[in-house]
């Protein structure tokens, strides 16, 4: 099948297991439609005939991957796949299903715009549409649209963009300009799924063969978030450990403190569980009981030995963002794990005790790994397979003065985020661009995987200068997550904001503004690991209070000491002074309260009992 003009039932079979078309009611008609346009029922008598539907969108409930969603896929065979009454009437009637049975609603989109021949009602199909993704997100269920060749005009605006995914076929046209109405010296590049993807309006263009397996990913990790059951033929997919029958819930409560039930297999649905208390666990979630995440206040607890909340980083570098919307989540056999070594056996636990995104506890401890303590400990905790920076470790593994924090944050041996995630999770999916024209590839990484077969939100500094685009990007991410129940994984790694004049013309001090405060306004569990450098407001935008942790080669401070040194008028060889004087180092930052601690107890008793 080509990536072209496929029909709306060619595209549901493409990614579907099976299809049920939804009843709808067929409104009456004036002759020739409501403007009494002349020639408009012939019109509408032989597209039908031509693709042997009656209306130009066909709506079902279906099966993809395994999960149970309504689809509503265009025909644009019929008058363009344009909106007209009717076809207001049956998107309705699928939203109004989808939230009766809780289901995901996935549009296939590939339309025109509204329909000439209805003139001002076909318009106001739009706002009929954008009620019912209005009441679908409140309702807590996710939207995944696929465009095709073409999504022009308001079913762009409101369908396919308005989606809280939005994946496209390669080579489709689309933009809210259609080709008849464009200005005649327009690039038509810029009217192309990729060039939406480049201008983060759209997050990722998948060719046809892989739609049903990336459609299916989707849905799981969006709504119950399990993985699926048997990967696609030549996928391979890591193990997932098991989850200890104590392991926090994945989901939790919506913002207005009340849960809603993810659909079961067969799409049937039901209110459940009723109110809940914050931080408590709410009965029925699925698969276990739910917890929101609510920690004890920061800082080590009186009396008790802290150390360092994470050692042992992965091993590895980052790769790439695979751009067809898989990513590279497979980390190898007996690679890397980050949940207080419930990973592979002989895996370097990355987030070694610091509790998984989603875990209340301030009890941990690494698995494996050097068992640092802020005072004392042994075993080492640099970056895996790299030689440490010469005079940077003490006895603990950790930094000895605040400059050899600085030189390992930023040497080039320690892992990224790219490692980091790899290690955490056995599949994950990218989300990309902030939808108001900017992207961030290189400056952060978000997306959702899964973890101990349970779905995990992440945004990830990847150590360079994070740009606008980054941060409100980040900010859609949360904001999603936290509507859907997926508690959240942020990873500090940069140096700063980008401070370039680009940046500030596309807004920097807003974005980095929102972010701090959907970051302090969330309901979601989100967890935060400090993994190198962590500098100023620009790192500490995406950091939880008071559940924010650190990695051995890294530092935290209020500004780089070069610039500290600055603005304090002290000549360049004092920044190592300066450097000590922030007290910048991990062990700095858990005596002050900054970062996470664990209990010295728990992480004796876990380094004598790890693999």
């Amino acid at each position: 099948m080509t990536t072209g003009r496929v029909s709306a039932r060619e595209v549901i079979a493409l990614v579907a297991d099976d299809f049920v078309p939804l009843p709808h009611e067929e409104r009456p008609s004036a002759p020739d439609g409501p403007l009494g346009w002349p020639g408009y029922d012939a019109a509408r008598a032989r597209a039908a005939e031509r693709t042997g539907e009656s209306e130009s969108v066909v709506c079902g409930a279906a099966t993809v991957g395994g999960v149970r969603a309504v689809l509503i896929a265009f025909e644009f065979g019929f008058l363009g796949g344009s909106l007209g009454e009717r076809t207001g009437d049956r998107l309705v009637a699928a939203y109004a299903y989808a939230r009766e049975h809780r289901l995901p609603v996935v549009p296939l989109v590939a339309t025109g715009g509204s329909r000439m021949q209805e003139g001002m009602l076909a318009l106001t199909q739009l706002q009929r549409v954008a009620r019912q993704s209005a009441l679908t997100r409140e309702a807590g269920l996710p939207q995944v649209a696929v465009l095709r060749d073409p999504t022009t005009g308001g079913g762009w605006a409101t369908l396919g963009a308005g989606a809280d995914v939005v994946l496209a076929l390669p080579g489709a046209q689309v933009g809210f300009a259609g080709s008849r109405v464009r200005p005649p010296d327009a690039d038509p590049a810029a009217y192309t799924a990729e060039a939406q993807v480049a201008a983060g309006a759209a997050d990722a263009v998948v060719p046809a063969a892989e739609l049903r397996e990336v459609l299916g990913l989707w849905l799981r990790l969006l709504t119950d978030g399990s993985p699926p059951t048997s990967p696609a033929p030549g996928t391979p997919v890591r193990p997932a450990a098991t989850p200890p029958p104590d392991a926090p819930a994945a989901r939790t409560a919506p913002a207005d403190g009340t849960r809603h039930d993810r659909q079961s297999r067969d799409g049937s649905g039901g209110e459940g569980g009723g109110p809940r208390t914050p931080g408590r666990p709410g009965a029925g979630d699925d698969p276990q009981t739910g917890s929101s995440g609510a920690g004890e206040a920061v800082g080590p607890r009186p009396g008790a030995e802290t150390r360092v909340g994470v050692t042992s980083p992965p091993e590895g570098r980052p790769g790439p963002e695979n751009g067809s919307g898989l990513d590279n989540g497979q980390g190898p056999e007996n690679g890397p794990g980050l949940d207080n070594g419930q990973g592979p056996e002989n895996g370097q636990g990355a987030e070694n005790g610091a509790p998984a995104a989603g875990d209340s506890s301030v009890e941990g401890g690494p698995r494996a790994g050097g068992c640092a303590t802020a005072d004392r400990g042994t075993g080492g905790g640099g970056p895996v397979g790299a030689a440490p920076v010469p005079s940077a470790l003490g006895e603990a593994g950790l930094p000895v003065t605040g400059w050899d924090a600085v030189r390992r944050a930023r040497s080039e041996g320690r892992p990224r985020a790219g490692a980091y995630l790899d290690a955490y999770f056995t599949r994950r999916l990218a989300v990309s661009g902030d939808r108001c024209g900017g992207v961030d590839p290189d400056g952060m990484l978000c997306g959702f995987g899964f973890h101990q077969g349970r779905a995990v939100a992440y945004a990830a500094q990847t150590g360079a200068a994070t740009r606008p685009a980054g941060y409100r990007t980040a900010v859609r991410l949360i904001r999603l997550a936290e509507r859907l129940g997926i508690p959240v994984l942020t990873l500090v790694d940069t140096p700063g904001a980008a401070n370039d004049a680009e940046a500030e013309r596309q807004g920097a001090g807003a974005a980095i503004a929102e972010l701090f405060g959907v970051v302090a306004a969330a309901r979601t569990p989100i967890t935060t690991l400090v993994i190198g450098e962590g500098g100023s407001g620009g790192a500490l935008a995406l950091a939880a209070p008071g559940r924010t942790w650190a990695t051995p080669d890294s530092y935290f401070s209020v500004i780089a000491p070069e610039a500290a040194a600055a603005i304090l008028k002290r000549p360049p060889a004092q920044t190592e002074a300066t450097a000590d004087q922030l007290r910048l180092r991990p062990q700095d930052l858990v005596e002050l309260g900054v970062i996470r601690a664990t209990n010295a107890r728990r992480t004796q008793d876990n380094c004598e009992h790890r693999p």
